[in-house]
């Protein structure tokens, strides 16, 4: 065979075999293509919050215009009209603060790798709340009659807001793709409120007693506002995120006359002067807070997550909670008892009987919303029984206020006529934050579903107002008797106990959702108020001189915290889902 026949053979059987040949290699087509997940921070979401809140306007203005003026023009006194309402003018420094706690729902667009935006509404219940205080003083003279008038004023504010909530666009940008930093700003609206006490005290050069009489001026209304703000929002595990922020929220400036406040003539039966005080307060601030939300990733594809382990229920835990809490004692008693009582022996009176028109019961039903954190620590002892600790503390909104009424008389005295003494009296209540430190003792219902009891001690911030008014007739309807009101006031931490139970349910590895219901007993406390009472209008009821005390009452306030809380709350465990240590050797 020839070279050359060899060379088209080989050629001859390549063009023959090469088709087949190449179908039997393997393909080197290009793989399909993976889906593309859905943005991470697109969807609805739902959450809880807890934080701080403080006031940034604490000025409260009360200015004060004259109503009644009748030693303006008279010859005796010559004063200029209406300089005794520059005492009851001023500046009270009023600082608002508080907890705050609630929940938050919105939404999310990711519509660029880099940015989001969304909507954001939440609503909380707040106790940011202050009080302040003011004196001031007006002089003249000498007047036409060559003496010196004085007029010396004070007042005291008390304002805050009970609850607030927000509706709020959010643009963020994407630190990382899953840390979120965001501005965010829109509506506010919350529930306001306000109460200014005003005193005064008048004299001149003649040592006469001018009997005054001071107002009371209350406001409370929803009020609409702006915030804005910003903060942080970190995405730390599939659905979950933590966020940070500051808002401030801005509900503007609520103005409110009080009763008029004045000075009567020494004889009681016609007023010197009478001014009206209105007050100003501006309810804005800052809250700075922080939150936990589920997004709930609506539509979107995700892949099969690994079966996760049981939960082992022995760790510890932290997370957040809010609520709403109701008193369950509503009744605050109030007794009165004689200081002075210089008509007894002359009237003929029973001693101390003027006391009855200051005492009764005030029905004051305490609620509102309450909101903080919790910390624990859980031990699963068998298969089925779980013990463990928590502590928790969280601010709360828990008042209310009432008022009532009394009348006490006597009649015929030694003077054939009927005396009667009317009286009335406010009383403000609340909780500003309560605590508790509590032992658990559950049991496994399902491996994710626990079932507990809890009791142990609780603590918080108390407080109440009473504020006392009377009057004084007798038949004799020429006679005006000047009276006096008192006030009082507590404050204090006061400590207790608790008791109540509640469900937990594993609902993914290491979080947990709850819900409970806590009866909480701070006991209860009585404070005094300042006397109440009436005067002689021109020395010959009783009392030997011109504004002589004719009797005085003490009464004292008691006033209980107690009642129960209800509220949900989200924990999340350390060590859930951690696989056991084994020992080798």
């Amino acid at each position: 065979m020839t070279v050359k026949f060899r060379v088209a053979l080989l050629m001859t059987a390549a063009l023959v075999g090469g088709p087949a040949i190449a179908a039997d290699l393997p393909s080197r087509k290009a793989p399909a293509p993976l889906p593309v997940p859905p943005p991470l921070w697109t969807g609805f979401y739902a959450g809880l919050n807890a934080g701080y809140g403080w006031g940034t306007t604490t000025g409260a203005t009360t200015g004060a215009l004259p109503l009644v003026d009748n030693i303006a023009n008279d010859p005796a006194w010559g004063t200029p009209p209406g300089f005794t309402a520059a005492a009851l003018s001023g500046v009270a420094n009023v600082n608002q603060s508080g907890f705050v706690g609630g929940g938050q729902i919105g939404y999310n667009y990711q519509w660029s790798p880099a940015f989001v935006v969304g909507l954001e509404a939440d609503i909380q219940g707040s106790a940011i709340g202050g009080r302040g205080g003011r004196s001031g003083i007006a002089p003249f003279g000498p007047d036409l009659s060559g003496f010196i008038d004085t007029a010396i004023g004070s007042s005291t504010v008390v304002a805050g807001v009970d609850w607030l909530g927000t509706v709020r666009g959010r643009v963020g940008y994407l630190v990382m793709p899953t840390l979120l930093a965001y501005g965010t700003g829109g509506l506010a609206y919350g529930g306001a409120r306000a109460v200014a006490s005003h005193a005064l005290g008048f004299t001149d050069d003649v040592p006469t007693v001018h009997p005054t009489f001071g107002g009371v001026g209350r406001y409370s209304d929803i009020r609409v506002g702006w915030t804005a703000g910003g903060g942080l929002e970190w995405m730390f595990a599939p659905n979950w995120s933590l966020k940070a922020e500051a808002l401030y929220y801005d509900l503007g400036a609520a103005s409110f006359a009080s009763s008029p406040v004045g000075a009567l003539f020494n004889n009681g039966n016609n007023i010197i002067f009478a001014n009206i005080p209105t007050t100003r307060v501006r309810f804005d601030g800052v809250i700075a807070r922080a939150g936990l939300n589920y997004h709930l990733n609506w539509g979107a594809e995700t892949p099969a997550a690994p079966p996760a382990p049981p939960p082992t229920w022995t760790d510890f835990y932290a997370g957040l909670n809010a609520g709403y809490g109701w008193g369950t004692t509503t009744n605050v008693t109030t007794g009165a008892v004689p200081v002075a009582d210089n008509i007894a022996a002359i009237w003929g009176t029973p001693l101390g009987f003027t006391a009855l028109a200051n005492s009764g019961v005030t029905s004051v039903n305490q609620s509102g919303y309450v909101g903080g954190g919790q910390f624990g620590f859980n031990y699963r002892w068998s298969p089925a029984f779980v013990v463990g600790f928590e502590t928790d503390i969280q601010g709360a909104s828990i008042r209310g206020s009432a008022g009532a009424t009394g009348a006490a008389q006597f009649g015929p005295d030694l003077f054939a006529a009927n005396d009667t003494a009317f009286g009335a009296h406010v009383v403000v209540a609340g909780v500003d934050w309560l605590g508790t430190a509590r032992g658990r003792l559950g049991y496994l219902v399902t491996p994710a579903l626990l079932a507990y009891g809890t009791g142990g001690l609780a603590y918080g911030g108390v407080r109440a107002t009473a504020v006392h008014s009377l009057g004084f007739v007798d038949d004799n309807l020429t006679t005006i008797y000047p009276t006096f009101g008192g006030a009082g006031r507590y404050s204090d931490v006061r400590v207790g106990w608790t008791a109540g139970g509640g469900a937990e349910w594993a609902f993914m590895p290491n979080w947990t959702l709850k819900g409970e219901a806590l009866y909480y007993d701070l006991g209860s406390a009585s404070f005094a108020s300042s006397p109440v009472g009436a005067m002689d209008p021109d020395g010959t009821n009783g009392g030997g001189f011109a504004g002589a005390v004719l009797f005085a009452n003490s009464p004292t306030t008691r006033v209980r915290y107690d009642g129960v809380i209800a509220r949900a709350g989200v924990n999340y465990h350390f060590s859930w889902g951690e696989p056991p240590i084994v020992a080798k050797y």
